[in-house]
């Protein structure tokens, strides 16, 4: 799916810079993860006793707290590929359920036994994977008979607006970007569904939601991309004078074409997907 591998090197300093301050920018991260728990609650999805959880890309404990809050599991094991989400994760630990374990490790490999978990979460993680169809053949094996698939990923309609900009003030300056500097190409729906079923998952469930957030400027709204570590791993800059132009052109653009009521507006396209195992 990624013609250019995701620098995961890169994207865990970004992700352990932005640790400190995630929660208090990251607010859309935590109402994708509370409305993921939400909605497998009202589907069945939770009722599990005494349930083995593996959590990807745990972050700094979003999805974390309220999946332990539902569930009361056996254990918990989230995992993080940056550190520094893993330490202010570990700051929460007395909040939740005593079964919870924090590890640093890539969710894409995991190196678990067969049918090591009843189920497996996840939230806003998976867009940043290299293979996911090879890793969810991964989940899928690390599932018990019965087990279910949980998550939460970005769409291909993420970031349109901030693409439109870039590709039309390069396109002025008479410069081609490469398709990296938008960062990893997301998903559709019908490519994660696929994925699913080729990996072995029956009848998978998709809900798409289509999420706004609202800033004073295109200047301010960049930044908080990289106050929660979202800023593109694989970004390789140019002449510097030609970088300082190309984003005050980006800059102007988007205040101009993509600002309501007085403020600028950026899209995200959510899926929530659930799946069981036989």
């Amino acid at each position: 799916m990624i013609t250019e591998r995701v620098n995961k090197k890169i994207l865990a300093i970004h992700f352990s810079k932005s640790a400190a301050n995630y929660d208090r920018c990251a607010l859309l991260q935590k109402e994708i993860a509370f409305q993921l728990v939400e909605w497998a609650d009202q589907e069945d999805i939770l009722s599990l006793e005494g349930a083995r959880v593996l959590e990807i890309g745990c972050g700094t404990g979003f999805l974390t707290g309220f999946l332990a809050e539902k569930l009361k599991p056996a254990s918990y094991l989230a995992i993080d590929l940056a550190q520094g989400m893993l330490e202010t994760a570990r700051s929460k630990l007395d909040r939740w359920s005593s079964g919870v374990r924090l590890f640093q490790a890539d969710g894409e490999y995991l190196p678990f036994s067969p049918g090591s978990f009843d189920l497996v979460a996840s939230s806003t993680t998976f867009q940043w994977f290299n293979a996911l169809e090879e890793s969810l053949v991964g989940i899928h094996r690390a599932l018990r008979p019965g087990g279910r698939l949980l998550f939460a990923t970005l769409g291909r309609d993420t970031f349109r607006e901030l693409k439109e900009a870039y590709r039309t003030s390069a396109g002025q300056m008479g410069i081609k970007l490469t398709p990296s500097r938008y960062g990893p190409p997301l998903p559709g729906p019908h490519e994660l569904t696929d994925f699913l079923l080729s990996a072995g998952f029956k009848k998978p469930v998709l809900k798409r939601q289509i999420k706004y957030e609202f800033f004073p400027s295109a200047r301010e709204y960049m930044q908080s991309i990289k106050n929660r570590g979202f800023n593109n791993p694989n970004y390789r800059p140019m002449n510097f004078q030609v970088e300082r132009n190309l984003l005050r052109k980006t800059i102007d653009y988007y205040d101009k074409r993509f600002r309501v009521a007085g403020r600028v507006y950026a899209r995200y396209e959510v899926f929530f997907f659930q799946s069981r195992l036989p």
